[in-house]
């Protein structure tokens, strides 16, 4: 038994966000393990299968759960109310979160300590940040990366994929590991995008964004506070990278031994006449093309990098400039961290613009797709292409809208509420020529209308949902809308999935 790891048996709740993976990485260790399905979702022919499978138990019941357990690990998010919850409680059994119990077994992973390990989490921006971040390291050290896109192998800036995309629920983190080192993959350092906060045992964790703040576990925790908590329990001397934005919020948890890098790309710290260790500013160049400058109070330097425009740049200013402040912080030359920037196009999913079928496609359909960013890229095109005073205004192209929105309900855990879509749709439906909603629970929105009830409300205000699509994916949603649409249309893609 490690160290880390001081109890001879331990519940692990939760099926659905990684509690099996979790087990197998505690059976390693000695620990007499049981796994609970905790929403009672996985049929009893299947729970026997795993059982048999991993060599533990695997349960449903609750009578499984009793005093016998030293401690209970749960997801952060759980709800106080679940009955597996409860009767822990009753039980008077210990807890410890999903994130810590992982740090643990980092801790205890000897190929995980001698690596450097780094962490990013907030609200947006955490895959943007981990990619960028990734290959400018990548320059000076081999990189593994996992985010919700998969994971990848960085190396002289150039990278390899391993696995397609898997969960960022920490509890996958140690096995994701292993599985890159069975491989032969022999990274210097390794980079995790990981849900709603840290385990502890990063060296470098990055904070993209705290707010906006949301509540879980039932409404009895706030995001924010599931996110900063781990810091003060985070190993010594680790250092964090955080928002000058957040900055307040974060100080009260910031333990002396540890260090903490402010970055600001809002403009507030400047506007305070606050210093700040790197600040990011988007700008004109002299021909007329946006620029990135950076300055760095740390190190006292400043450079410009160039930037394409195939992508709506003001997304991706947070993770710009945090992967910045931790590049500049290990020691990544500022031509390395210049080239980054200038070539980066933007992330699949992510705000993305390109051209298909002769139509303009954003693609802002991504697992932290929240209705605020839903919006943010419908206004966005609006703004672009159909504002009168737009440089990328024509006048002589009529184009409609095409918008793809809704959710993937297998592949994520907290969906777009429908009635944010639907009060969404309707305040932009005088944009909207077509509208195409995804998964199960917008489907209930959807109108037939018969050709009298169409002209007559031609002549009223328009009802959307008449006449709206279905589709069950991303993928489906987005070739009905290259279906529907017309050449120089705009089809916006904004669908909460794993890519």
């Amino acid at each position: 038994m490690h160290s880390e790891i001081p109890w001879e048996k331990i519940a692990v709740f939760d099926i659905n966000h990684g509690g099996l993976s979790i087990a197998k990485q505690l059976l390693k260790h000695g620990v007499n393990v049981a796994v609970f399905d905790v929403y009672g979702k996985i049929s009893e022919e299947e729970l026997k299968k795993e059982e048999n499978e991993y060599g533990f138990k695997v349960s449903a019941h609750l009578s499984d759960l009793d005093e016998s357990f030293d401690i209970v690990c749960l997801p952060v998010h759980l709800n106080p109310e679940n009955s597996f919850f409860k009767k822990a409680a009753e039980l008077g059994l210990p807890t410890v979160t999903h994130h810590e119990m992982v740090g643990r077994i980092l801790r205890s992973n000897p190929k995980i300590v001698d690596r450097y390990l780094i962490e990013i989490t907030g609200v947006r921006g955490k895959t943007s940040t981990a990619v960028l971040l990734a290959q400018m390291l990548s320059y000076k050290n081999r990189v593994l990366l996992h985010t919700s896109e998969g994971m990848t192998f960085w190396d002289g800036g150039k990278f390899e994929r391993i696995e397609p995309g898997i969960s960022i629920s920490p509890a996958y983190i140690p096995e994701l590991a292993d599985l890159a080192f069975e491989r032969k993959y022999m990274p210097d350092t390794l980079i995790f995008e990981v849900s709603l906060g840290f385990t502890g045992a990063q060296d470098i964790g990055i904070l993209t964004e705290a707010q906006p703040d949301y509540l879980i576990a039932g409404g009895t925790l706030s995001s924010t506070d599931a996110k900063t908590k781990m810091i003060s329990r985070s190993k010594e001397n680790s250092l964090f990278v955080v928002d000058y934005d957040d900055l307040e919020m974060i100080q009260n948890y910031i333990r002396e031994d540890q260090e903490l890098v402010v970055f600001d790309e809002s403009g507030s710290a400047v506007e305070e006449s606050t210093p700040t260790d790197v600040y990011l500013n988007i700008a004109t160049g002299p021909d007329g093309e946006p620029v990135a400058d950076i300055e760095s109070s740390r190190t006292g330097i400043f450079f410009r990098a160039e930037l394409n425009t195939g992508y709506d740049i003001s997304s991706y200013k947070i993770a710009m400039v945090a992967s910045v402040a931790t590049a500049l912080e290990l020691d990544i030359p500022e031509q390395q961290i210049a080239e980054t920037i200038s070539g980066f196009e933007g992330v699949k999913g992510r705000m993305r613009e390109y051209i298909e079928n002769g139509c303009l496609i954003l693609d802002n359909s991504n697992s932290g797709l929240t209705i605020e960013t839903t919006e943010t890229a419908i206004r966005y095109m609006i703004d672009k292409y159909l504002d009168k005073k737009s440089p990328d205004y024509d006048p002589n192209i009529s184009r409609d809208i095409t918008l793809v929105i809704g959710e993937e309900e297998k592949t994520v855990c907290e969906g777009l509420e429908p009635h944010d879509v639907e009060e969404l749709i309707v305040n932009y439906r005088d944009y909207i020529k077509n509208l195409i909603l995804v998964g199960g629970r917008m489907k209930p929105f959807i109108r037939d209308c018969p050709k009298e009830e169409e002209e007559a409300l031609e002549k009223q205000e328009k009802d959307i949902f008449c006449g709206a699509l279905y589709a069950d994916t991303f993928r489906e949603g987005l070739r009905q809308a290259l279906e529907v649409s017309e050449e120089d249309d705009i089809v916006i893609a904004a669908v909460k999935c794993f890519r």
